[in-house]
């Protein structure tokens, strides 16, 4: 029944366009000329115009202001990607507070985050409304997302399965891309440098009647370095992306608009054929290729707002080396939002939701053409009172699925607004993540990692207290978190080099302290921070490939309209993490990561860049056993018209 109705609805929405987060989005974009961090909104649900950056995360429909949200929030804007001109996503995401890295390589690898301490399938990434993790292995592998055609990030921290489900223990990490612009324009850009990189795109957005078509699109390729270390064969990696969007369809009193999107990442790696926990020079290669697609649909019902979002996303991989392997991940799911609002102070939304998820590998681990999957259903309501300077939340959410019994999430939350510009909020919350259907149902043969099916669910509960002060044109933000996690669902190596996964009987606590600042002199000089101080503990045992310390500065300077220049600085601490030739764990010494970036517009249409990264070599290690790339410099031309 389940698969009867989700089908008929998804037929029912994909025959007048192809919605969610990036629909909201689509709105205030093209609302004509405005200052890069000063979005006016014009949303055709909101009466009020708003000159202030908005946050689309923290609400399923509709928009918030940073300063009515009761959870710590980062926002990465459009000024923020062009200042830092940073090639890769994860690279912009190691300024945002409580935030590690951890790659396999250079541009292109495996590369996983950890939000607060939790584990990079914890996090729940959005990429214009649609979930892009991997629906095998339940995360998302940020190798190679290029920023070129983002143009914001949301972050928001903290437990927040209560309106997104299972996924979001950690947070949410929300992607905005160019598929939601309605003005028209074109643009291209092409930037090259060290270790034969180069990286190109393209844009464009055309108007069809009242409707706009964007088309976006990213070529990249690098010859890479030898991440074994060893001074063997380097090892590259390249990436084709093409994005496509539809907005402002009206039919019959109902807006659609959607997202095509389509990649394909080739990334060379090596791998341990001797089995001694070390990396040998190989000629191992890996495809990856993701398909997503949205239709999202909004009406009004009398004075009740609605949103309905069909979504899919579908992942294969393909491995070539001494494990081979094909697997693919596929998901598709809808849901209906409603929400309403009472006398200008109360909000209602509710939400029900339907996913299927499902994969398949070859070699099979258990019978030719098995496909394991699951179903999920889920009903959700939210309520926010606000007036001018209290702000109270509390939402709910009870997930029901194939595998597991029942699920309910919840969080409450409050903010007050002081008359001293200051503001004080705090929230408790709790969150879920399901196994996986590879924690389920196991990988392929070689691999020789057995599944485990009585697996249950890993749930957590965190609080959130923070404080922001604003004086003058200076903005401080600290904040203050403790999760503690149940159930957590670890992977056991034994010495024979087999695997596989248990519930842990003992909690893992998660407690750190966050501080984030801004301040700007006009427009021509502009300083932002943060500093993360993260205490992981298993059993009492640090859990590895958490950083103790976290720290990120950005810089820049407009010495005249045309020209500006940024310096940017990460700092990565200590950390432990498994060294598989011994079995044991061991420390990961700190380093810091700095870069530059200046930006010359030669015309209105044309500017010139000039970025550095690594400029002080550091030799570092994110995993142990991957050698990390030297100083880099690149040199770009970007044309906007």
């Amino acid at each position: 029944m389940k698969r009867l109705i989700l089908s008929a609805s998804l037929l029912a929405l994909a025959a007048p366009a192809w919605g969610q987060v990036q629909a909201d989005y689509s709105q205030y974009i093209s609302c004509g000329t405005h200052e890069p961090d000063e979005i006016i909104i014009c949303d055709w649900y909101l009466e009020d115009v708003h000159r202030d950056t908005v946050i689309v995360t923290a609400s399923r429909i509709g928009f918030d202001r940073p300063d009515d949200l009761t959870a710590p929030i980062s926002t990465i804007t459009q000024t923020d990607i062009a200042n830092r001109n940073q090639a890769v996503v994860a690279d912009l995401l190691r300024t945002v507070p409580g935030l590690s890295v951890s790659q396999n390589g250079g541009a292109g690898s495996l590369t996983q985050l950890r939000l607060r301490g939790a584990e990079a399938k914890h996090i729940l990434v959005l990429i214009d409304g649609v979930e892009g993790a991997n629906p095998a292995d339940g995360a998302f592998d940020f190798g190679g997302l290029s920023t070129q055609d983002i143009v914001k990030i949301e972050v928001l921290r903290g437990e927040q399965s209560a309106l997104y489900g299972s996924d979001a223990v950690g947070g949410v990490i929300n992607i905005l891309t160019r598929a939601g612009e309605e003005r028209e324009r074109w643009r291209a850009n092409i930037e090259g440098g060290s270790r034969d990189t180069l990286d190109s795109g393209f844009g464009a957005v055309l108007l069809v009647g009242e409707a706009a078509l964007s088309i976006n699109g990213n070529a990249f390729t690098t010859g890479g370095y030898d991440i074994a270390g060893l001074d063997g064969e380097a090892d590259g990696a390249k990436s084709r992306s093409l994005n496509l969007g539809l907005n402002a369809v009206e039919l019959g009193g109902v807006t659609f608009s959607g997202k095509y999107g389509f990649t394909r990442r080739e990334t060379d790696f090596d791998s341990d054929t001797d089995f001694d926990g070390r990396l040998n020079n190989t000629a191992d290669e890996t495809t990856v290729e993701t398909a997503t697609a949205r239709v999202d649909a909004r009406f009004d019902l009398g004075a009740i707002q609605n949103k309905i979002t069909a979504h899919m996303v579908e992942t294969e991989t393909d491995t070539i080396g001494g494990f081979a392997s094909n697997s693919t991940g596929a998901r598709h799911g809808i849901n209906w939002i409603a929400k309403a609002d009472f006398d200008d102070v109360h909000r209602l939304t509710v939400l029900v939701e339907a996913e299927h998820e499902q994969y398949k590998i070859t070699p099979n681990f258990t019978e030719a053409g098995a496909e394991p999957d699951v179903w999920t259903t889920a009903l959700a309501g939210d309520y926010r009172f606000q007036n001018d300077s209290l702000t109270v939340s509390a939402s709910a959410r009870l997930d029901d699925n194939d595998l597991f019994d029942s699920t309910a999430t919840w969080r409450v939350g409050a903010g007050y607004a002081f008359p001293w510009d200051g503001r004080l909020r705090a929230s408790v919350g709790t969150g879920i993540k399901n196994p996986t259907l590879v924690e389920l149902f196991g990988f392929f043969p070689q691999s020789r990692f057995t599944g485990n099916p009585d697996l249950q669910p890993e749930r957590s509960t965190g609080i959130s207290v923070g404080y922001t002060q604003e004086i003058g044109n200076l903005s401080v933000t600290l904040d203050y978190f403790r999760s503690e996690l149940e159930e957590e669902i670890t992977t056991l190596f034994n010495p024979d080099f087999t695997s596989t996964v248990v519930n842990l009987e003992s909690d893992s606590t998660r407690e750190g302290i966050e501080i984030a600042a801004d301040w700007r002199l006009a427009d021509k000089f502009s300083v932002s921070g943060s500093a993360s101080f993260l205490n992981s503990e298993q059993d009492g045992v640090e859990e590895i490939r958490r950083p103790d310390v976290l720290a990120s500065a950005t810089a820049t300077w407009v010495p005249m309209d045309a020209v500006s220049l940024t310096l940017a600085v990460d700092h990565n601490g200590e950390q432990r993490d498994t060294d598989f030739a011994t079995f044991s764990n061991v420390t990961l010494d700190s380093f810091t990561l700095v870069g530059a970036n200046a930006r010359w517009s030669v015309t209105d249409d044309a500017a010139l860049t000039l970025r550095g990264t690594n400029l002080l070599d550091e030799q570092y290690q994110e995993i142990v056993g991957y050698a990390s790339p030297g100083r880099g410099v690149f040199v770009g031309l970007e044309l906007s018209f």
